[in-house]
């Protein structure tokens, strides 16, 4: 009742919530918008500036200056870049700037107050000053890079480093990548297992997953010495070819087409003498790495951003550890199948439901073995399309698409020979359409017939004789390119010389500059040549930017080890940023980047 008494306070608190995140100040009116929540570590610190005259005042837009402190605390950003104004307006319009300052990459999370002062000159003669203040968090961004592991490490101790490792690593086990294990996990513990009991079986895939996490952990302890860019190496396609050729063969085990075993000779060595289970574990264990060299192209943001980290503490140990802790966490999911065949001998005898699954996962491992090989990746889509079809053809053969069906045969064996019938209308499309639209061996038959049709259009008014009357046009706008516009630098004499010499170019013009550093063999440089380089708004935005690409696929060439050196490039692909002041923006450089990530880190650069 009493505040219903006394409003005044309670008009004073609205209206200061009102006001929240702007300032007054006599005449002008200031507003200052962060552009997300935090101060990302490594990023720019953006400050959107909004000043707005009073009524029949106006804004001197050329000079004026912002000043933007810390009170209280260490400044936690570098020089900030020149201000700059965002799309002019009236008048008497509000007038809006953009101002921007790196946060470095060494900087610690933390709290700061952020104090933004600007002095607006008015066209009457007089200056006016208002300013903005606001708590701001300094922290890093959602994505996991080589900094917020190692401030992770730093802050929280390594046992709970390691949980969370393995944490991220259980997460990646419920991901595609781990499916195509199952039926080898199936085929190569499920027979030794079925009949001795749970314990064997869980004791047989723990090794089999020790195997595959050992694999990891020698990616980790490489990556912490000698090769810095195995994260690349494994998606080359001298492993992506093997590994494709190793799914697909496989594959055909689940159709029915041979049975998934070692040959005798070979078992009888894994059993050892009496067929004892220590040759089986050695046995499961050689299977366990197998596994995990199929596993390891597919790696997630975290695993990479592990290999980065680890390649920059130069720790085998660390790395080695650290790496198996991983795929440990990533086999849970093959523990437990490899222990449900213990299991099965309890159960009812398996029907034609367990056919269904094996030819499932066959199809699955099919798949697989096309991703690794895809468009981009491997293969050219001229030869990619014609391969899907005719497997898709011996898939459907395998799944008895053209077996005979007795008179009394029931619903399962007709949906079986239906379902094959599908596939086989499925690969035959993708068979023929694929030589329609890009032809094999021989050109696409349909090939240029959309240009044929306009040209035929076309003709009939050249001939008609009619008279073009010329108007006046708009002056043309210059046309955006189809693609980014590269300055191609290959492995020779002389790179560090031209590449100072463009960068000394560039900073004399107040430009920036983007390097992408490539290599014929790195299956992500290429998709950034196809999906993110040649995207239209990408290509728009560079051409602010002085643009170089570095072949770096000569891997002995010392100068260019040493320009990666300087760069800190652990892997391909990476982007790097230098700043318009000539500054190398470590903290803002890139991997493999979707078309609108990338395009928004391109406009994040100043």
């Amino acid at each position: 009742m009493s505040y219903l008494r006394h409003p005044r306070p309670i008009m004073a608190i609205l209206w200061l919530t009102l006001l929240a995140g702007q300032a007054l100040a006599g005449p002008v009116t200031l507003e200052v918008t962060p552009s997300g929540d935090i101060a990302e570590i490594g990023k720019n610190l953006v400050l959107e500036i909004t000043v707005t005259p009073a009524s029949g005042q106006s804004v001197v837009a050329d000079r004026v200056t912002a000043e933007v402190t810390t009170p209280g605390s260490e400044v936690f950003f570098g020089t900030p870049y020149p201000l700059r104004r965002l799309d002019p307006s009236g008048p008497n319009d509000p007038v809006r700037f953009e101002w921007a300052a790196p946060v470095g990459e060494d900087q610690l999370p933390g709290q700061a107050v952020v104090e933004v002062r600007v002095a607006v000159p008015l066209t009457d003669g007089s200056t006016e000053s208002a300013s903005w203040r606001q708590d701001m968090t300094i922290d890093f961004g959602e994505e996991w890079s080589a900094d917020k592991i190692a401030n992770y490490l730093d802050s929280r101790g390594l046992p709970l480093f390691m949980l969370v490792v393995f944490g991220f690593g259980l997460l990646m086990s419920l991901s595609p990548c781990i499916y195509p294990m199952i039926p080898i996990t199936l085929a190569v513990i499920g027979a030794q297992s079925q009949d001795k009991g749970a314990i064997h079986g869980l004791i047989m895939s723990i090794t089999y997953v020790i195997g595959m996490a050992f694999v990891y952990a020698i990616l980790g302890a490489l990556s912490a010495t000698v090769f810095s860019g195995i994260t690349a190496f494994m998606q080359s396609p001298a492993i992506l070819v093997p590994i494709a050729l190793l799914l697909f063969g496989l594959s055909f085990s689940m159709f029915g087409a041979f049975e998934l075993q070692a040959p005798a000779f070979l078992r009888d060595r894994l059993q050892g003498p009496g067929g004892s289970s220590r040759g089986g574990l050695f046995g499961v264990f050689a299977m366990g790495l197998v596994a995990g060299l199929v596993a390891s192209p597919c790696v997630g943001p975290f695993l990479a951003a592990l290999l980065v980290w680890v390649a920059t503490t130069g720790n085998w140990v660390l790395g080695f550890f650290t790496l198996f802790t991983f795929g440990m966490g990533m086999g849970v999911l093959l523990i437990g199948v490899g222990t449900f065949p213990a299991l099965v001998g309890t159960m009812p005898q398996s029907g034609g439901w367990m056919d269904t699954v094996k030819r499932g996962m066959g199809l699955l491992l099919v798949a697989m073995a096309f991703y690794f090989v895809r468009p981009g990746s491997v293969l050219p889509a001229n030869v990619f399309y014609p391969l899907v079809g005719v497997t898709t053809i011996l898939v459907a053969v395998f799944m008895g698409a053209f077996d005979k069906l007795a008179a009394d045969s029931g619903w399962y064996p007709r949906a079986s020979k239906g379902l094959g019938l599908a596939v086989f209308a499925a690969g035959m499309y993708l068979l023929f359409g694929s030589f329609l639209l890009y032809g094999f061996l021989l050109p696409s038959p349909i090939a240029g017939l959309g240009e044929h049709a306009a040209q035929t259009v076309m003709e009939p008014v050249a001939r008609s004789g009619a008279v073009v009357v010329a108007t006046a046009q708009p002056a043309a706008q210059p046309v955006p390119p189809a693609k980014v516009q590269w300055t191609k630098i290959h492995t020779g004499e002389n790179v560090q010389a031209f590449l100072d010499e463009q960068r000394a170019q560039a900073k004399l013009a107040g430009k920036p500059i983007m390097i992408d550093f490539w290599a014929s063999w790195c299956v992500y440089c290429k998709k950034l040549d196809k999906l993110v380089w040649k995207n239209p708004a990408v290509a728009a935005e560079s051409l602010r930017f002085v643009t170089i690409k570095i072949d770096a696929t000569v891997a002995d060439d010392a100068e260019m080890e040493k320009i990666k050196e300087d760069f800190e490039v652990p892997g391909l692909p990476r982007v790097i940023f230098i700043d318009s002041r000539g500054e190398v923006l470590l903290g803002q450089s890139v991997g493999f980047l979707k078309a609108d990530q990338m395009l928004a880190a391109m406009k994040s650069i100043r």
